[in-house]
């Protein structure tokens, strides 16, 4: 909270200067009108809206010799910058066309307008004042869990395909959230207005979606390997025992994130040394796929543990 002093201006009237950051922030400069709204004890500030026509981003794509891992990558940051329009150009669009429909199908509220042997034209209306990130974490947060329960029965159940897709729904998800925590940093004014949250919320959430995604990727490269393992009905065991085990911290740790509750977060935090040693319980020097698939749950530990420091640390 800054503090301003009340300043008396002539017989009838009192002034108050503006931060210079907030004025750069919302380009605004002398002469230019801003409204006043009573809220009880509070003053809000609101500017005008520009009568300016506002000119439509657009991105354009050259494809050609570029793999379908670079060209995905370009269209990912350019949707998460929030360009509506996006452009893909080159001479091999036409080979490539069901890989290039694939890579724009799979950002929510992006679709293909119009398509030429050379050009592939994609839009997307969505309006970012009505996108909430708060709802966005939980879907996230429900799809993971899914997964977890998947990755849990991945010995008993033929369900690697089904947790993949999943994983896909929630890379989905992240990407459209990243490019509103993008957008509300940017416009912290509407950020306050439409989901009463102010920088440092968005960082908290932009943290959290990040260690949720992550996570979902190992969880579906856990499972990946572990259906082909080929190790005794003790180590399978073991092995299923901290499947749970980690998708009950999991569980417990995003319940301390949603509620904002320090203390629990703070509790969980002393479980990653047991982790650790059940880990290298597992371990065996003979089976290096069974290593690898430790090393993946190691990583996944540490993921589920830096979530929780998120909660402690920012609140």
């Amino acid at each position: 909270m800054e503090y301003r002093k009340l300043i008396s201006f002539g017989k009838n009237s009192f002034v108050i200067s503006l931060p210079k950051a907030w004025i750069s922030q919302n380009k605004l400069e002398k002469g230019d009108l801003i409204y006043l709204e009573e809220e009880g004890q509070s003053l809000r500030l609101r500017i005008k809206e520009s009568e300016k026509p506002v000119e439509e981003k657009t991105a354009s794509i050259v494809i050609d010799g570029k793999s379908p891992q670079a060209i995905q990558r370009e269209v990912i940051a350019t949707y998460v910058q929030n360009y509506p329009k996006i452009i893909l150009k080159g001479n091999e669009i036409k080979s490539s066309v069901k890989e290039l429909q694939g890579i724009i199908q799979n950002l929510i509220a992006l679709e293909i307008m119009e398509q030429t042997s050379d050009s592939i034209i994609a839009r997307d209306f969505l309006n970012m004042d009505t996108v909430s990130v708060d709802e966005l974490l939980r879907k996230m947060d429900i799809v993971t869990r899914t997964m977890f329960k998947e990755m849990c029965n991945i010995f008993t159940e033929d369900n690697y395909e089904n947790l993949n897709d999943r994983d896909t729904d929630v890379n989905r998800l992240y990407f459209l959230l990243y490019r509103a925590i993008l957008y509300n940093l940017e416009n912290p004014t509407k950020a306050m207005k439409n989901l009463k949250m102010t920088g440092k919320d968005l960082l908290k959430i932009n943290f959290l979606a990040f260690y949720v995604e992550a996570t979902a990727d190992e969880v579906r490269r856990v499972a990946r390997f572990s259906h082909k393992l080929k190790i005794t009905p003790a180590k399978q065991k073991q092995l299923e025992s901290y499947f749970k085990k980690m998708r009950d911290l999991y569980m417990d740790t995003m319940k301390a994130a949603l509620a904002k509750d320090i203390k629990g977060a703070l509790a969980l935090a002393d479980h990653k040394r047991s982790c650790d040693r059940d880990l290298k319980d597992i371990e065996d020097p003979k089976i290096p796929e069974l290593n690898y698939v430790v090393s993946r749950l190691q990583r996944m530990t540490s993921l589920v543990h830096n979530m929780g420091r998120i909660v402690y640390t920012l609140g």
